[in-house]
């Protein structure tokens, strides 16, 4: 049965989203994200997840971020997973591609995390993504402060034609809370889609583009980021090699 809180949760960040794309001081950057994203099933409940990703800017060309998150998931029963987990973050500063000359800043974010699959049709799912995250950043004297939770929503549809292919459509929006947080309440809205095919059950490949609009602490400055995203899928079932 359809749910009403998702439709409210859409609505609140598309109103958002439009109130933030009223504002004039974009600046908009290319980027090209390569992932690898490795999932280890343990066993029919458990299964330990493990993503790299490097982040570059295009034009010109250096490291925007590099990201490390691990996240260990548990089945629950109609249709839900809940995950536990860490993100390693490392920021390279200024978010500028011009600059060339940069520094390094370590974020520590520890994570929960709520889904669900909502079944359409036998090839049409709906997936409801709940997220919410601690910000831990790295202090000049090398200790780390807190400094907000991020919690974020993310709607995804999947059409998948064959077993062997699936097509995403998705909107995700980031609100940030914490006495910190002055202007950028709205942290950002991220929309894409994406292309994933699996020739075997083990490994595949995804390619999609990803719009990330931010709102930075000024509340009135914003970036509008055209990512290209490619992952490399990796499955490895601990559960099967045992039976075998």
């Amino acid at each position: 049965m359809w749910n009403n809180k998702p439709i409210v949760l859409i609505v609140l960040f598309l109103g958002l989203f439009a109130k933030a794309v009223a504002q004039k001081n974009v600046e908009t950057q290319q980027l090209l994200w390569t992932r690898y994203y490795l999932k280890l099933k343990l066993n029919d409940a458990y299964q330990l997840k493990q993503e790299l990703e490097e982040r570059n800017f295009w034009f010109p060309v250096r490291q925007h971020q590099f990201v490390s998150r691990t996240q260990l998931e548990k089945k629950l029963p109609e249709g839900w997973n809940a995950g536990l987990g860490f993100t390693f973050f490392l920021h390279a500063l200024p978010q500028d591609p011009a600059i060339t000359e940069y520094t390094t800043q370590l974020e520590l974010r520890p994570q929960i995390e709520l889904a669900y699959e909502q079944p359409l049709t036998q090839k049409i799912a709906l997936n409801h993504r709940y997220w919410s995250e601690l910000r831990f950043f790295e202090e000049p004297n090398g200790s780390f402060e807190f400094n907000n939770n991020r919690t974020r929503y993310k709607l995804e549809l999947r059409y998948s034609p064959t077993h062997k292919m699936t097509l995403k459509a998705f909107d995700e929006i980031h609100i940030n809370i914490g006495g910190k947080i002055i202007h950028n309440a709205f942290d950002q809205n991220r929309y894409g889609t994406s292309a994933q095919y699996m020739p075997t059950k083990h490994l595949g490949l995804e390619l999609g583009y990803l719009n990330w609009f931010q709102q930075r602490k000024s509340g009135v400055d914003f970036y509008n980021r055209h990512i290209v995203r490619c992952t490399i899928h990796h499955t490895i079932d601990f559960k099967k090699s045992k039976n075998q």
